[in-house]
């Protein structure tokens, strides 16, 4: 029995050394690749979505004349949001659709003026068909921009008939 054991040792010596002098005979190596897609980013807050003027009585003491009527609304939070490539510039523009209309009757669009605070932010007038710049910002990749817009309508009382008159704008805020 005791040459048994010392048989079975021998082995499991020679089993062992043999394990530990033999090098890893085969290896597998993958690469992988790692792919993240990031995307620019814009949002646009206009506080109100409808601006409205009324009509101040022209003074009968003077030769009627134009005057200044600032919208019913006061002040016109905006916000201008986006995350752009840093070499990119940032412009919000304002596109009237048209002139205001009120049956056959028009006026032209800028007679709806603004002035602007916040930085960036440019006062302006709007332009039937026309991309007007209200601001713009630039040297960074998160861009966060408040203002504030104050409209007014320019009322001229010898040339502008009584009546509604509406017309449309469009804002966009993009990458120039």
């Amino acid at each position: 029995m005791k040459t048994k054991t010392i048989k079975n040792l021998g082995v499991a010596a020679v089993f062992l050394l043999t394990v530990a002098i033999t090098p890893v005979l085969a290896q597998v190596s993958k690469e992988v690749t790692f792919q993240v897609s990031l995307v620019e980013w814009y949002d646009l807050y206009i506080s109100q979505n409808t601006i409205t003027f009324t009509d101040v009585a022209p003074s009968i003491v003077e030769n009627p004349g134009t005057v200044s009527i600032p919208a019913n609304e006061g002040a016109i939070n905006v916000r201008a949001f986006a995350i752009i490539i840093p070499s990119s510039s940032l412009q919000l523009t304002v596109t009237a659709q048209g002139d205001l209309t009120s049956g056959s009757y028009t006026i032209p669009a800028n007679t709806i003026s603004w002035t602007a605070s916040g930085t960036g932010y440019q006062a302006g007038s709007l332009s039937a068909g026309t991309a007007i710049p209200v601001g713009s910002w630039s040297g960074s990749v998160f861009h966060w921009h408040e203002g504030t817009l104050n409209f007014s309508f320019l009322r001229d009382y010898t040339t502008q008939a009584p009546g509604t008159y509406t017309l449309t704008a469009t804002y966009t805020l993009s990458k120039v």
